[in-house]
């Protein structure tokens, strides 16, 4: 913007200029047309354009590489300032890190928060919480509260952290292995309900296909289907061996598969765990 008033304003006052000059020769030579003003001219206008269209020029560049408004001299000023308060922050951090002797991996899982951390007191909290959420690593936090036990060491907070670092490291094991169980379980409930959901999508998708095929998913962490329709036979099933249909529903989960007509033929496959 600051350019572009530049240029106008520059521009302007060549015009202005080259007025001056024409009316100052009309002045001396009043018997000579407009022509021949303007001819005898031509040197000394041209020149004053190529002068003053550099200046404007040198001016711009000028504006553009080193010129500064208050505002953005202000904002630079915080800039910097902000920049000086962070290299302030991390210097002192480091220091505190070696202080208290804290190795990378413990500093890199204590920087790892679900709340704000402000005082000695948030990170306590923080680790506690971490912690009671069951959403972690045993191993990760045997880290985290080792790494919480230098810190807030002579503090109010020292034997409850102390206390807890021990007994995460006595039952590391038990805790591993309870973790592992838990996963399972959730992965095996999870897995239950998507074949759940499975068989009601199969049976919306037959439907769809003109097939009236009963779907029945059942049994232990619903690993057994039963499929029934009145048409079943020999040459069904022999279909769905030949086409895939048996191993394709086995990628789902399910060890045990049945084909029925819901009357006299029954015949069904099973898969290995």
């Amino acid at each position: 913007m600051i350019s572009l008033v530049t240029f106008l304003v520059g521009s302007f006052i060549l015009f202005l200029i080259n007025l001056i000059i024409l009316r100052s020769q009309k002045t001396k030579f009043p018997n000579q047309t407009e022509d021949q003003n303007l001819q005898s001219t031509e040197k000394i206008r041209n020149k004053v354009l190529s002068i003053g269209f550099s200046l404007i020029f040198l001016i711009i560049l000028f504006i553009n590489l080193f010129y500064k408004s208050e505002k953005e001299i202000l904002a630079e000023k915080e800039k910097k300032e902000e920049l000086d308060k962070f290299s302030r922050k991390k210097q002192a951090e480091s220091n505190e890190i070696k202080r208290l002797g804290l190795t990378e991996k413990e500093v890199e899982i204590l920087q790892q928060h679900e709340i704000p951390i402000n005082y000695l007191s948030d990170e306590v909290r923080n680790a506690y919480s971490i912690l009671k959420s069951q959403k972690y690593f045993v191993d990760t936090e045997i880290l985290r509260f080792t790494g919480l036990a230098k810190k807030t060491k002579g503090s109010d907070f020292e034997k409850r952290v102390e206390k807890t670092r021990d007994s995460l490291i006595k039952y590391e094991d038990a805790i591993g292995q309870k973790q592992i169980a838990d996963f399972d379980k959730k992965q095996s409930a999870e897995e239950s309900q998507m074949r759940l959901k499975y068989g009601e999508d199969l049976r919306n998708l037959l439907l769809d296909k003109s097939f009236d095929i009963e779907v029945k998913v059942f049994g232990k962490d619903n690993k057994k289907i039963k499929l029934t329709y009145v048409l079943f036979n020999d040459v069904w099933f022999r279909k769905f061996e030949t086409k895939g249909y048996f191993d394709m529903i086995h990628e789902k989960g399910f060890n045990h598969i049945e084909l029925s007509d819901g009357y006299d033929y029954y015949k069904g496959v099973r898969y290995s765990e």
